[in-house]
Order: structure tokens, then C-alpha cells, then sequence
């Protein structure tokens, strides 16, 4: 899936960039990776209390040495795999567990046992199945102002995952996305985790979501006591459609009063559908 760095234009200068380079034991990453968690990695470095990282895929067990020493020894560093011999790495000081990462007993096993996390990094199989029930099993165990980072999200891409397809992982990232923009106008009980994720962020081949409580809160729209000016909303006016029934609108108010105004007011945002859905199609070209 990865393949050693073999560019000379990336920024080498980054401390988790030279702990990978000095690593002992073998790990695989991609070359923008390394600034990505530079940025979403170093504010846990702050934290009095000790952090919880875990990561799915240990293989030659580099990376679970990377976390070690960029956290300089404060950090509880968790790995997973479905392989059992990778137990040898707990003569190392870790702690391992072996497991199906699209295994929700597993899960519930494995939280049972060690309690809530900071940090989850997913770089085990890559199936669009592992990688969502990762998520679904996963996201109500992460603190407040904890991460889950996805890598090699490329996958949702490549045919030896069955992919490209419309159950592929990315476009579960990207129902998130919906979820999070539409959430300040509806209540969405049948996805919890909405309620919990603050922040999703793409990358080239990593996908991270952010987690609190507070900050995700439902967002509603709200006005300070600054003075009202009648100012005329100008914001359809490049719809030449819109000022006809804008003008349709104050004629039957004059003629006809508020009653069917407001009638008019309810059925508004229809006529304004069927508008925006014939001028929509204009922008078609930009989605190929």
C-alpha cells in the first residue's frame, strides 16, 4: 500500500519526520502524513495527564516506537492486530491486543478493558468494512478533544477493495460531512455519533475526526441588539425569475392583506426549488 519515500521535495525538517527516519524497527507511511500529525498530535504533547493512542496495525512495529518517543514516554501507546504473533511487542512495554477490527465484540471487549482513548489511528486492513465499523464501534469511546485519524483512505479508490463503490469508506466520510452541515436543521437520532464530531478533515490519503461533545453541539442561528435598518435583501437579485415573484408577492399583499401573504410565504420556498433546480445544472460541468 505505501512504498518508501523516495522524494526529495517534502519537508524533512519535522521531529516525527527524522523519529521515523531514526526508527529501528520498520513502518510504512506516506510522506505528507508526517506534517499532518505534526499539527493534530502536538497539542496532546501539553496535556498534564498521560494520553491513550491506539493504533490498528502493527506489523513491524516501528510506528508504535514513533508514538513512544514523539509523546517522550507520556503517552499510553495501544496496538492492534488480527496477527497474533505481534504479542512479541509487549516485551517492549506495550500493551497489544489481537483482534477483528470489523468485530463489534471485539470492540466491546477491548473498551471494557482499558476505558476511554485519545487518540485512534487506523492503519490496519483497509476494507471499507474495517474502516466503518472501526468508526461505528469506535466514536463513542474517544475523550472529548480526542481524534480518530483514517489512513490511506485511497483505498476507497482501488479494485482490490471493490471499490469504487457507493458503500466505499469515503463516502461514509462524506455522509458525515452532510450530517454535519444539515445538522443546525434537523435532529438526527438515528446517528448518534453526529452529536459528538466537531470537525472532519480531508487529506490527500488520510481522513481525521474530531470529537467533543460541547462543540458539536445543534448550531442555531441567533441575532445580537445592534440596531434594525430596512435594508431590501439583494442576495437572489442575479435571478431574474426571483424579482417577478418578489414583485407577484407585494402586489397580493397590497390587494389581498397579510393572509395570503403568509399562505404565499409557505409555498415560497417550492417556487424557489424548482428555480434553483433547472439553474443548478449550469454548474453540472464543474462535477466531472
Amino acid at each position: 500500500m505505501k512504498t518508501k519515500a523516495a522524494h526529495t521535495n517534502i519537508n524533512k525538517k519535522g521531529e516525527l519526520y527524522n523519529l521515523f527516519l531514526k526508527l529501528k524497527y520498520r513502518s510504512i507511511k506516506h510522506t505528507n502524513f508526517f506534517y499532518i500529525y505534526e499539527n493534530l498530535l502536538n497539542k496532546f504533547r501539553d496535556k498534564k495527564k498521560k494520553i491513550t493512542i491506539v493504533e490498528i496495525g502493527i506489523a513491524c512495529g516501528g510506528s508504535l516506537f514513533m508514538w513512544r518517543d514523539y509523546f517522550k514516554g507520556k503517552a499510553r501507546v495501544i496496538g492492534i492486530d488480527f496477527n497474533p504473533d505481534e504479542t512479541r511487542w509487549k516485551k517492549h512495554g506495550f500493551e497489544i491486543f489481537i483482534g477483528n477490527q470489523s468485530d463489534p465484540n471485539f470492540w466491546d471487549s477491548f473498551f471494557n478493558e482499558i476505558g476511554k482513548i485519545d487518540i485512534l489511528i487506523d492503519d490496519g486492513g483497509h476494507t471499507n468494512e474495517q474502516q466503518i465499523q472501526t468508526f461505528i464501534n469506535c466514536y463513542k469511546h474517544i475523550n472529548d478533544n480526542g481524534i480518530m485519524v483514517f489512513e490511506d483512505t485511497h483505498a476507497s479508490y482501488l479494485k482490490e477493495f471493490g471499490n469504487p463503490s457507493k458503500y466505499s469508506f469515503i463516502n461514509f466520510c462524506k455522509l458525515l460531512v452532510d450530517k454535519q452541515n444539515i445538522k443546525s436543521l434537523k435532529n438526527f437520532i438515528s446517528f448518534n455519533y453526529v452529536d459528538r464530531i466537531f470537525k472532519v478533515e480531508f487529506y490527500q490519503s488520510l481522513v481525521v475526526m474530531h470529537f467533543d461533545k460541547d462543540k458539536a453541539e445543534k448550531s442555531d442561528s441567533i441575532s445580537n441588539n445592534g440596531i434594525i435598518i430596512n435594508s431590501e435583501d439583494y442576495r437572489l437579485r442575479d435571478v431574474k425569475f426571483f424579482s417577478i415573484l418578489e414583485k407577484i408577492k407585494k402586489t397580493l399583499r397590497n390587494f389581498f392583506g397579510d393572509k395570503i401573504y403568509n399562505l404565499i410565504k409557505k409555498i415560497y420556498p417550492e417556487f424557489l426549488y424548482i428555480i434553483f433546480k433547472f439553474k443548478n445544472l449550469k454548474n453540472k460541468r464543474y462535477f466531472k
